[in-house]
């Protein structure tokens, strides 16, 4: 079944449908989840939340393009909505948030066999340097497979600022591995 066709049952009732789009999409939301915020208790409570306003609000939603798209931006801003009414919110939930960079698969293609747990473990090191926002964008992007265009929607940012972080990111972690590789290639590690 098309996305389309699973939205629009939804939203006439189904709920089927209702249940599916929740088997489809609560995993990846639970991730995304992971990538806005450490805190475990807001990120499930968040979702429950959206998907119980959502049944609820079923006859006023409209028609979407992308059903994944649409909930993780509505997540983000249930979750960030949240976090601002929050008086004893920890600002190092954002710094620890991220949780490992294993989630990144694009490391297995730059890395030789012999070489790679040494690069991993400077490439790990390098991500956890980049600023939050980079974090998420290269996550959006390389890990749930958004747009550059949908990446600055769920973030909340312009275009340029979405491509910015991504490129600013990737150099940044290109550069740590070049580095790297060239003290392999020397011996010099």
């Amino acid at each position: 079944m098309l996305d389309i066709e699973l939205w629009n049952e939804f939203r006439g009732g189904c709920q089927e449908a209702f249940q599916r789009l929740y088997q489809l999409y609560a995993r990846d939301l639970l991730n995304y989840g992971y990538k806005v915020t450490g805190n475990t208790q807001l990120i499930e409570d968040s979702i429950h939340d959206l998907f119980i306003e959502l049944w609820q609000q079923r006859n006023n939603l409209g028609e979407t393009d992308s059903i994944k798209f649409y909930l993780f931006r509505s997540l983000r801003n249930r979750i960030n909505h949240s976090q601002r009414k929050d008086l004893f919110y920890n600002t190092t939930d954002l710094n620890n948030a991220w949780g490992s960079p294993d989630d990144f698969l694009i490391e297995s293609h730059l890395i030789e066999a012999e070489e790679k747990e040494i690069l991993l473990q400077q490439l790990r090191s390098s991500y956890g340097l980049l600023s939050p926002r980079q974090q998420q964008a290269l996550n959006l992007r390389f890990y749930m497979h958004f747009s550059n265009e949908e990446i600055a929607r769920i973030m909340g940012i312009n275009y340029q600022s979405a491509c910015k972080f991504i490129y600013s990111g990737l150099k940044s972690l290109r550069e740590a591995v070049r580095i790297l590789s060239i003290l392999l290639v020397f011996g010099e590690i």
